[in-house]
């Protein structure tokens, strides 16, 4: 057995295979405590973050913990756990200027780099839909929307939100590793948003597909926007860092400062092992050596949403068995029998891989069909 490695956060699923793969010990907590993670794992539901994740960290178990999203949204939530047990990832005062639209703006731009305007004072914007109105405590797209004559007006300035400005272009994903300052770029992927084959909408993060086959410009761009995020705000271990991809080059906008969604697609497509690579550089300071990296293939995933109210029955729960049995499954993130399912809310996962990226959005809408038709049966309440 390796070491022993506890994973927290909105869901915990993906970082804990990622664990499991590369031979750690793990045990999670998170929202879902869904049928798959929990037959890898010792796995504890926490609806309460404050309350709950510190009774899990306090319990038995030994070795460092980290999360996933959202908790860099809740910096002293962070500095309280890791008082509880060794924390191997970005501590609180680092999610505290990371997490700061105007600070990742002004250090992109200081080192003459890309990236949207930004603002906490809409007075002077227009309302055409050319800037969006964010959270400051967003989460996979979540609570973005355009400003224009249909925003509700929420004062000049908004405790709780910013205003980025719109740029148009391909929705992209990059992850790094860091440490000493400097990052080493593992992979991008090409976001999937608000596709409504999913059951998503607007900028709802739905999906991952890659690694994309990136230009010399554009590669050289990530690399130089992963150093200068590492150096301004001392990151550690996996990053990620969302961003539009155009004719004018990369522009990011926004700095998700743990392990992402995007990673378990990196490490399917190009054989590596991203929780060593954070672990190695969270404990040891070591970064992978840059080497060429040929994808083995395109892989992708697709989260599904609930349209209508259902409940998972035990026909569905023998199916979704099934669909995991697998290194990389069909489906997985797989609901336990009888959990009740809102519109809106998350159902699960598909996953596909093929030679290109076409091949693999067909092969993920597919995917996404059977499941529908599996849960096609009327819930019984």
């Amino acid at each position: 057995m390796g070491q022993v490695l506890t994973i927290v956060g909105g869901s915990a699923r993906a970082a804990a295979f990622s664990a499991v793969r590369a031979g750690f010990a793990v045990h999670a907590a998170d929202r879902f405590a869904d049928a798959d993670l929990r037959r890898i794992c010792p796995t504890v539901r926490v609806d309460d973050y404050s309350v709950g994740l510190a009774d899990v960290l306090r319990g038995p178990h030994t070795g460092g913990w980290l999360y996933t999203g959202a908790l860099e949204n809740y910096p002293a939530l962070v500095d309280q756990l890791a008082g509880i047990r060794p924390l191997w990832g970005n501590s609180s005062g680092v999610l505290r200027r990371v997490r700061h639209p105007q600070r990742v703006a002004d250090a992109l731009g200081g080192r003459g780099l890309r990236c949207p305007a930004v603002t906490f004072d809409a007075r002077l914007l227009p309302r055409d839909g050319s800037w969006l109105r964010k959270s400051l405590r967003s989460s996979g797209g979540a609570q973005v929307s355009r400003f224009d004559q249909l925003a509700p007006i929420g004062g000049h300035r908004e405790a709780d939100n910013y205003f980025q400005q719109f740029v148009e272009g391909t929705a992209c994903s990059a992850v790094y590793v860091a440490s000493g300052r400097k990052a080493a770029l593992l992979g991008v992927t090409r976001q999937l948003i608000g596709a409504r084959w999913t059951g998503a909408d607007g900028f709802c993060y739905c999906g991952s597909i890659g690694p994309l086959l990136l230009s010399g410009d554009v590669a050289e761009n990530f690399v130089q926007i992963g150093n200068v995020l590492a150096h301004e705000f001392e990151l550690t271990g996996l990053f990620g860092v969302d961003a539009i991809v155009n004719s004018q080059g990369v522009w990011p906008v926004e700095v998700n400062p743990r392990y992402t969604a995007s990673v378990e697609i990196l490490e399917w497509a190009l054989g590596i092992r991203a929780m060593e690579l954070h672990v190695a550089a969270c404990q040891a300071a070591e970064l992978p050596t840059p080497r060429a990296v040929v994808p083995r293939r395109q892989c992708g995933k697709a989260v599904l949403f609930a349209t209508n109210r259902m409940r998972i029955s035990a026909d569905f729960d023998s199916r979704a068995n099934q669909a995991e049995k697998s290194t990389w499954p069909a489906w997985a993130d797989i609901p336990a029998r009888g959990t009740l399912i809102e519109p809106g809310w998350p159902i699960l996962t598909v996953f596909a891989e093929g030679s290109g990226e076409r091949e693999v959005l067909d092969a993920l809408r597919r995917r996404a069909a059977d499941v529908r038709s599996a849960l096609s049966q009327p819930a019984n309440f």
